[in-house]
């Protein structure tokens, strides 16, 4: 007869994964008392396991602080966890679907020193469309999978990413450092990112972050049609929630649970 899988729990590692998830859901360091109180665990337990999770690696202690953090040995696992994985292959459903909702063509890519590849596209059934970019490198701050990747990055690196002066490919690019850092800004409050004509002139895609387990941004998804087929209007009203919806559903499939 098949047991529950609660009879085989053991606390102690039950606590354990608590206290990893507890500091890999918060943005900030956090002292023993706020694991204690936010677990509501015993400040002998708490230091226990602290003190195993940091001998093993996946906590760290700041000792100019006093308090935890998440340690590199927790980023290993996730990156192992991540070349393991078929970004594609998990992808194709959630494209499907994107494109069935929109009617234009659906795209996933991953960022390549601050370019991105696109890796596949489900196509619209439309006679007029996007030239497919399968496989082509294109510059992350001009297009709209890249800025949805690039918003969540620290502006340390995307200055690293782009020293000297930006490429433009049409009018409508973002040229200048400060207007990219305006446009991410805005990206991370409304949670889509906007390619209006900024690649090619007369296309424009709509993009939204992919996240995985521990809630770091590893692709981006988007669709991208002529601007007839997708005014602004229909940004707001309609693609840009449809994008999203995708996007954390897909990130679901990477084990995000934010």
């Amino acid at each position: 007869m098949k047991r529950d899988k609660s009879e085989y729990a053991v606390q102690a590692v039950n606590n354990a994964i608590d206290i990893l998830e507890l500091l890999g859901d918060g943005e900030h360091e956090l002292s023993i008392s706020d694991v204690v109180t936010k677990l509501n665990l015993t400040r002998s337990n708490v230091n226990k396991l602290l003190a195993t999770l940091e001998m093993f690696g996946y906590v760290e202690y700041n000792r100019y602080t006093g308090n935890f953090r998440l340690g590199v040995k927790t980023f290993q696992i996730s990156q192992a966890y991540i070349n393991k994985l078929n970004i594609i292959e998990i992808s194709i459903q959630v494209l499907q679907q994107l494109k069935q909702q929109t009617g234009e063509s659906a795209y996933i890519s991953v960022m390549r020193d601050g370019n991105v590849v696109y890796l596949n596209v489900i196509e619209t059934d439309h006679a007029v469309r996007v030239l497919p970019r399968i496989g082509n490198v294109g510059p992350a701050y001009a297009t709209a999978t890249g800025k949805a990747q690039l918003a969540y990055y620290d502006q340390r690196d995307i200055d690293k990413l782009y020293p000297g002066e930006m490429i433009t490919f049409t009018k409508n690019t973002i040229g200048s450092m400060d207007a990219l850092k305006a446009d991410l800004k805005l990206i991370k409050e409304r949670g889509y990112s906007l390619d209006d004509e900024e690649y090619e002139l007369g296309v424009r895609c709509v993009g939204a972050p992919v996240r995985d387990f521990m809630g770091n941004v590893i692709a981006g998804i988007s669709v991208s049609a002529p601007v007839e087929r997708i005014p602004m209007e229909r940004v707001e009203a309609e693609v840009a929630h449809i994008v999203q919806e995708a996007a954390k559903a897909l990130s679901v499939k990477f084990g995000y649970r934010g």
